[in-house]
């Protein structure tokens, strides 16, 4: 039976006053502004999880149109990704991932330890410090679940998701903006930190140990836990690197090396 047509509704025409025009160029001014970080998470992403290994490009003009965007809001993102310390812009070149190197895991994981060992120790002394550790139990038992396993990229995941819930319970604002600012470049090396079996078991001891030690309110015992956790992770980084350039020195040295243009061999 159709409906009278009295009764049929009808959608309402788009506002057109000024007030409506105003509205929607404010909700447009928004979303531009908000196209930098989206893109550069997105990009963070990739990077982190090896989707962009070190030393990709990144083109304006690729990304641009991967996200509908101008040429602007993508370079706005490369600079957010350079102050992340996960890309290199050089004039002229355009951005690439930034190589990971012994030296810059060194420096990098001696200011993580002390700032992991100040939050840990923070996190202990916080009056809500039982509650904290009864929400984050569940993930901290996974952990020991996936490190016996051979999923070390489920592990790192994991481990990360662990790592920004501490980082988001600390109730200092200037720490917790300061461990935030290198979590993007450390998740890579923490990634790579996790490929062996030996270091996800050890790893996965270590945040369980932490997590009674904040529970109970033992805030020296949990800073110790805390900066060696990361210094371990930080070793192991080292080793994984060392081990990758390694690799690519012998299978450099064990490629035929051309003879002679035009000449017999």
């Amino acid at each position: 039976m159709d409906t009278p047509p009295s009764r049929r509704r009808t959608a309402a025409p788009p506002a057109t006053g000024p007030g409506a025009v105003r509205a929607r160029a404010g909700a447009s001014a928004v979303e531009a502004a908000r196209q930098p970080a989206r893109i550069m998470q997105a990009l963070a992403a990739r990077i982190v999880a090896g989707q962009l290994p070190p030393g990709a490009r990144v083109t304006e003009t690729a990304v641009a149109s991967e996200f509908g965007t101008s040429h602007a809001p993508v370079r706005e993102a490369l600079r957010m990704l350079e102050r992340a310390g996960l890309v290199e812009i050089a004039p002229y070149r355009g951005a690439r991932v930034r190589e990971q190197s012994v030296r810059e895991v060194t420096e990098l994981y001696e200011v993580r330890a002390a700032l992991v060992g100040l939050r840990a120790r923070w996190i202990a002394r916080d009056a809500r410090r039982a509650e904290f550790a009864r929400r984050l139990a569940p993930q901290v038992d996974q952990l020991a679940r996936l490190a016996s396993g051979g999923d070390a990229a489920a592990y790192a995941e994991a481990a990360l998701a662990v790592n920004r819930a501490f980082t988001e319970s600390v109730a200092n604002p200037w720490l917790r903006g300061m461990l935030e600012s290198l979590s993007m470049q450390t998740a890579r090396y923490t990634r790579l930190a996790m490929t062996g079996r030996a270091r996800r078991m050890a790893s996965a001891r270590a945040w369980a140990a932490l997590l009674a030690a904040v529970a109970s309110g033992q805030a020296a015992r949990a800073e110790r836990i805390a900066r060696a956790n990361s210094l371990e992770t930080r070793d192991a980084t080292v080793r994984a690197l060392q081990a990758r350039c390694r690799s690519t020195n012998d299978q450099s040295t064990s490629a035929p090396k051309p003879g002679p243009a035009g000449g017999r061999t």
